[in-house]
């Protein structure tokens, strides 16, 4: 690699604004600047930086693998600056035998579409959802120029992927890489639903019936007896299970109560066709066996969750589509016993088969778990750890709920509503394991079973640390990983980001030694580790925010020396850099969008939040 490497241009998720380079950008370059021999870097491949991801822990830069701009398929260096400024991480899945080739296609997009379509047997008119790439990919231990279609179809199942040659449109490839719940042979479609008039649309408050995360959960029951399916009919006591809540910012546009929010928004985007249930009241109560109680069940713990993640934790965690809203669809997939994540369109569809699956979190947030996995990895997501990451994901939330004692099987139940019964077996995050003896393999499901180790684990320590740091790490960690990162990296990772994070986000040598004891005992393999966590003499209460929420200029108050900030949006896109003191404190943010926002200040650990109104 030449010095082209340290002059490329800078973009993050396409914004359009076009910073100068940040000094942890500068310190990513040198870093593979210096590393190039370790890394088997050849002089003929260039690496575009073109995602970037500020967290708590510091800040993720993504370098992709280049030939003439286009980018060689699933080939990248990740490298992970903390705050204090220093390389702690890197992933890679650099190819060093991919060889210089012609990047001129001869098939173009549009005859790269009727290929793929005729291959899927889709016609155009079902077409919903389309991606059209080109990539260069080693084949055979051949490098050759390729079309990647992305299909999603209202009469084919799946997120289909066709891979084929752009010079000769020979189709290489072709598969559904949608994610699913549990098994892999479900059908999935995917439609743009156009929304009611929004020519007055408000943000207002509901109130609805949910199950608190299922009705075996929420009632510390067993299947069986009057809990059990039954063909979706409703019981005294499965009623009895339900909460009452509030369903926060939904849609009110024209009289009419939509669910949709900042977080989550309803969609008709598979078959059966239950529609909307867009309705002139706010109350949106309804029994299990009338079809509003899953979207009612979907939509609050979709929002509940991505709202803890975001608002609570201060974590940036958005689908860089849909306007950073994940669609879902609660009686989608054909209406199987299947529930899947979409990457193409970044949605959800939930089954209906046996135990419809919106009425259980496990798999509600398994699903968008997925998502979360996708969203926060710019597409780089590891078949080594999607299943496991969902499993986690899903059982810290069920868990947080504090229903299950530690004592009950059911405590370490995935699934516990929707399996672990006559529809299908479900998982554990008991599972006893030690890698990588233990692994089974990718082949046949074997991806949600060897999940259980890694997701297993992550509620170990959960258990010793608590909801919030586990969360936090297992996020920040996840955002250092690529496509290749397997479940020993992954551990790496996630104690890493603890590490980084530091007493700013809440951790202790303790914290620290209780990933390191549980990933050990599980058999992963992490680095020697000397605990030397420092309070930083930046802290969150020694600077504060006013007005806070703003519609123009924010003042920090308290400010007492030379800082380099950042403003970053929740898809954790820069969007505004300056330098503040005691004599300019202001900041203009009157041009920035609505929503909420956050100041990192260079070389510290602590990030303020505000809101633009």
């Amino acid at each position: 690699m030449k010095q082209n490497l340290l002059f490329l241009i800078f973009t993050v998720l396409g914004c359009a604004t076009i910073f100068a380079q940040s000094e942890k950008e500068t310190i990513a370059r040198n870093w593979l600047e210096d590393n190039k021999n370790e890394l088997n870097i050849q002089d003929n491949h260039n690496l575009d930086m073109q995602f970037s991801r500020a967290g708590l822990s510091g800040e993720t830069f993504r370098f992709y693998q280049m030939i003439n701009g286009v980018q060689i398929f699933n080939a990248e260096i990740t490298v992970h600056v903390s705050n204090r400024n220093n390389v702690t991480f890197h992933a890679t899945t650099y190819d060093s035998s991919i060889e210089t080739i012609s990047t001129t296609p001869a098939v173009t997009e549009e005859q790269a579409l009727e290929i793929a379509l005729t291959n899927l047997n889709v016609e155009a008119a079902d077409v919903t959802n389309i991606k059209n790439e080109l990539y260069i990919l080693k084949n055979n231990n051949q490098t050759i120029l390729t079309r990647r279609v992305l299909v999603s179809a209202y009469t084919k199942t799946g997120a289909w992927e066709v891979m084929l040659n752009a010079q000769t449109g020979a189709v290489i490839s072709a598969k559904d890489v949608a994610l699913y719940n549990h098994k892999k042979d479900k059908k999935d479609k995917d439609q743009n639903t156009a929304k009611t008039d929004n020519s007055s649309i408000m943000m207002a408050t509901g109130t609805g019936f949910v199950f608190e995360s299922d009705p075996l959960t929420a009632t510390t029951s067993l299947y069986g007896g009057q809990y059990v399916d039954n063909n979706d009919n409703t019981n005294a006591a499965l009623d009895a299970a339900r909460s009452s809540v509030t369903l926060l910012d939904i849609e009110l546009s024209g009289g009419n109560y939509r669910l949709t929010g900042p977080y989550a928004d309803i969609a008709e985007l598979g078959a059966p066709n239950k529609g909307l249930f867009i309705q002139t009241s706010s109350d949106f109560s309804f029994n299990r066996q009338q079809d509003g109680f899953e979207a009612v069940n979907v939509y609050y713990h979709l929002d509940n969750f991505l709202r803890y993640l975001n608002v609570d934790l201060g974590l940036s965690v958005a689908p860089s589509g849909n306007g950073g809203v994940v669609r879902f669809d609660a009686h989608g997939a054909n209406g199987e016993d299947q529930s899947f994540y979409n990457p193409g369109s970044q949605s959800v569809q939930f089954g209906e088969g046996c135990v419809d699956d919106g009425e259980d979190a496990d798999v509600i947030v398994h699903e968008v778990g997925h998502g979360v996995h996708d969203w926060i990895t710019n597409g780089a997501t590891s078949p080594f750890l999607g299943e496991g990451n969902g499993d986690y994901l899903a059982g810290s939330y069920k868990r947080s709920f504090g229903q299950w004692s530690a004592s009950d099987a059911s405590y370490s139940f995935m699934f516990g509503w929707d399996g672990h019964n006559p529809c299908w077996g479900g998982r554990t995050t008991a599972d006893t394991r030690v890698y990588p003896g233990g692994l089974v393999g990718l082949q046949g499901g074997a991806a949600h079973n060897d999940g259980q180790m890694w997701a297993s684990t992550l509620m170990e320590v959960w258990d010793i640390v608590g909801r919030e740091k586990t969360d936090k790490a297992f996020i920040e960690g996840i955002a250092m990983t690529n496509n290749g990162t397997n479940q020993q990296d992954a551990a790496i990772a996630v104690r890493q980001a603890a590490i980084d994070m530091g007493t700013a986000g809440g951790y202790t040598c303790a914290d620290i030694q209780a990933f390191t004891d549980r990933f050990t005992a599980r058999g992963y393999t992490l680095p020697a580790y000397t605990c030397n966590l420092s309070v930083d003499e930046f802290t969150a209460n020694s600077i504060s925010i006013y007005p806070n929420p703003t519609q123009g200029v924010i003042t920090l108050k308290n400010i007492n020396q030379d800082y380099n900030v950042a403003v970053f949006n929740m898809l954790g896109q820069r969007v505004k850099d300056l330098n503040v003191n005691a004599r300019a404190n202001t900041m203009d943010v009157s041009n920035l969008a609505t929503g909420a926002y956050f100041i990192k200040f260079n070389g510290v650990d602590t990030v303020l939040k505000f809101i633009k109104e």
